[in-house]
């Protein structure tokens, strides 16, 4: 590790720190997916740490991943945060992913469904404690904070 990726993780902690989040690590939301872990995968090796100007886009949707598993008083685990283009391109993410912008989170919460998880998030997102996209999948949800509503399943 250089000295400007230390002087980044270390800023991305201090970052992390000052957001109060009760359930979650700042090495937990650096994780880069497990395509970028896998080796064979086309993805492998090719994902990055989110830039600094993009740190606050992601606060939306890990509050409410800390609340989310306040509220299920499960663990919550982050599968995807940031994707560089290279590695969101490689793993077939959407060209215009909020991943991209570190503003979106797929996670899943072993032993609660990926349906329990998204009804409990739709119902804080219709009560105005956030704004931002959901979406269903079979084994897990994605939230984001884009800051419009929308809402898919790809169950």
């Amino acid at each position: 590790m250089n000295i400007t990726e230390l002087e980044s993780v270390e800023g991305f902690s201090a970052f992390c720190e000052g957001l109060n989040l009760r359930h979650f690590s700042p090495h937990e939301l650096l994780s880069k997916g497990q395509a970028h872990e896998t080796p064979g995968h086309p993805g492998y090796g090719l994902n990055a740490d989110p830039p600094a100007e993009f740190w606050p886009n992601i606060i939306p949707a890990i509050t409410m991943a800390d609340r989310m598993r306040e509220h299920f008083g499960r663990p919550v685990v982050i599968l995807s945060a940031f994707r560089s283009a290279t590695y969101n391109a490689a793993i077939g993410g959407a060209s215009r992913s909020q991943h991209l912008k570190f503003a979106a989170l797929d996670l899943s919460c072993p032993g609660i469904t990926p349906h329990a998880c998204f009804d409990w998030l739709s119902i804080q997102r219709d009560r105005g404690t956030f704004c931002g996209g959901l979406g269903l999948y079979r084994s897990f949800i994605h939230v984001d904070g884009r800051g419009s509503n929308a809402t898919w399943n790809n169950t």
